[in-house]
């Protein structure tokens, strides 16, 4: 039984490679392209049981959460996690042994709700956008800040003039510092470095670089992220 479950997912990575070819795959279960600064693309999560799955679109910062984090710490969590609904607006939970009967329908749904396109480059508005209207889901001021934070090195790999102007705008926002105090941080301090790291455009621009090199990374197929 094991083997043919594993052959089953076999075949339904192959069905999801071919239904998605501006993506490239990764490993088993992910799908990837490179745009700029990031990664997006579609993984197949594998739920309790081991007898369905469930298809969320990612996005990951080849900035990670500090500008020297490695790429392995980048993979390690993503920054927008979307899942997709059915028609009653329920998640798709599929069941490997029947993953024909649903492919269709799930594949239609995706095409429909994913936030961003497959096809071509990106736009940095698009980009914002979609990081913003993310940010609103999150329940923690401090989760909101990170992702926020990562928003700046995106906008810091476009220019210094695009990150003060994201910088600007997360000195506005009113973030609560009894958040920050749950993980061990200080909203100020966290502030100041934000200026530290727009100040340092090259560091950020090199550790994304030597990310996008990695071994994995350059099998990936790429877009670029545009103004």
């Amino acid at each position: 039984m094991a083997e043919n479950l594993k052959e089953i997912k076999r075949k339904i990575d192959g069905e999801w490679q071919q239904a998605l070819p501006q993506l490239s795959m990764y490993s088993k279960n992910k799908f990837y392209k490179i745009v700029g600064p990031f990664i997006m693309g579609l993984e197949l999560l594998h739920l309790p049981g081991g007898e369905e799955y469930r298809p969320y679109f990612v996005v990951y910062s080849f900035c990670g959460n500090r500008m020297d984090t490695d790429l392995n710490a980048c993979l390690a969590a993503p920054i927008i996690l979307k899942e997709f609904e059915n028609k009653k607006g329920f998640q798709f939970n599929i069941p490997y042994n029947k993953h024909t009967d649903y492919f269709n329908e799930v594949l239609e749904s995706i095409k429909q709700q994913i936030p961003l396109p497959l096809d071509g480059d990106i736009l940095l508005r698009e980009l914002f956008s979609v990081i913003d209207e993310y940010t609103k889901t999150l329940p923690s001021s401090y989760l909101r800040a990170m992702v926020q934070e990562t928003k700046l090195k995106v906008g810091l790999y476009i220019s210094v003039g695009v990150a003060q102007k994201v910088l600007e705008q997360i000195n506005k926002r009113d973030w609560d510092p009894g958040h920050f105090k749950m993980w061990d941080a200080d909203v100020n301090i966290w502030l100041e470095g934000l200026k530290e790291q727009v100040n340092n455009r090259e560091r950020l621009l090199k550790q994304i670089t030597i990310n996008k090199q990695d071994k994995k990374m350059i099998k990936l197929k790429c877009s670029e992220l545009k103004v």
